[in-house]
């Protein structure tokens, strides 16, 4: 899979952080923690008019296309694919659902330059068309409505700082399955008017239902052990090293397995464990796969990996659930 992303370079001290997989619903910038709530105003803007999704050619309309016609009901919508998307194709008060590579460069007080990469499908309203637009910036300005995040692989990841624009590497987790949970999230939290940061930590009543049911794990997300330091895979922990402290049934499996469960018609509630990482935030997830609600969520600081402690954690909030 290759596509094109920004990436920075520089002569100072570079530290690269990289934004994984997660919906976050509310009012926020990419790069910072500080985070406020859905804009009731631009809510109404945005479900009053069709969304617009201009995703790319990962897969093809078709299969996009039932994945949201599915899902996706909050406005009605319209598909453009990425290589084929103009700007006259939308208009001021639009909404849209935007995939893009995202690179922002900081540089701190000592002279250190913190480059952030994000790989992201961008909700927000066009306010207005710029009449100028600068190299790297939106033809337009907007008010963000929420943000999906997804993956890098170990490879992506190695490459920042490269000089090519031209880089190799797999967003793990954007896979159709996975997307179609998180519209459903998206979808059902601007209905609902419920914002949501991934930074932060709960627990929902319906976690207990994890004591008398399977939780699937996506088999590669244990695989895809990294050292941040190294900027390089590393061995990963044993299955059975791994989910040592996890005491109810789990199943580790292949996407194609989840997907299946996913796309098909499950009459069932049925749960799956998501990994995600935001620059040195590990948030775990677990996700109903038949509605997309996220009904666990746990936010660990400077950490790179699922970890056994993570899954301890979790067993002793199913056994705490009521």
């Amino acid at each position: 899979m290759n596509f094109r992303t920004s990436l920075f370079t520089g002569i100072l001290i570079i530290l690269t952080t990289f934004s994984y997989s997660q919906a976050r619903i509310g009012n926020f910038n990419l790069s910072a923690y500080k985070f406020n709530k859905l804009n009731k105003e631009t809510i109404k803007k945005f479900t009053s008019k069709k969304t617009t999704f201009i995703l790319p050619d990962l897969y093809s309309e078709s299969e996009f296309n039932d994945i949201i016609s599915e899902v996706w009901d909050v406005t009605p919508y319209q598909l453009v694919m990425q290589k084929d998307f103009n700007v006259s194709l939308i208009n001021e008060e639009d909404g849209i659902g935007q995939f893009k590579n995202v690179g922002i460069s900081k540089v701190k007080s000592n002279g250190t330059i913190i480059n952030y990469s994000f790989h992201i499908l961008d909700f927000h309203v066009v306010n207005s068309f710029r009449k100028k637009v600068k190299k790297g910036k939106a033809a337009w300005s907007s008010s963000k409505i929420g943000t999906i995040y997804f993956t890098p692989d170990i490879e992506l990841r190695k490459q920042a700082g490269a000089f090519s624009k031209d880089i190799k590497g797999e967003l793990i987790n954007f896979k159709l399955g996975y997307l179609k949970n998180l519209l459903q999230f998206v979808n059902n939290s601007i209905k609902n008017e419920i914002s949501t940061n991934l930074y932060d930590n709960f627990v929902k009543p319906e976690l207990k239902n994890l004591r008398k049911t399977t939780l699937y794990i996506d088999k590669k997300f244990l695989e895809n052990s990294y050292d941040p330091f190294l900027v390089s895979f590393k061995k990963p922990l044993k299955t059975e090293k791994m989910m040592k402290n996890y005491t109810y049934d789990y199943k580790v499996v292949e996407y194609k397995e989840l997907e299946n469960m996913i796309l098909g018609s499950q009459k069932e509630d049925f749960y799956y464990l998501m990994y995600n990482q935001i620059n040195s935030n590990k948030i775990i997830t677990i996700i109903n796969g038949k509605t997309g609600d996220i009904i666990y969520q746990k936010h660990t600081l400077v950490s790179y990996n699922i970890k056994p402690k993570d899954l301890k954690q979790l067993d002793k909030e199913i056994r705490k659930a009521k």
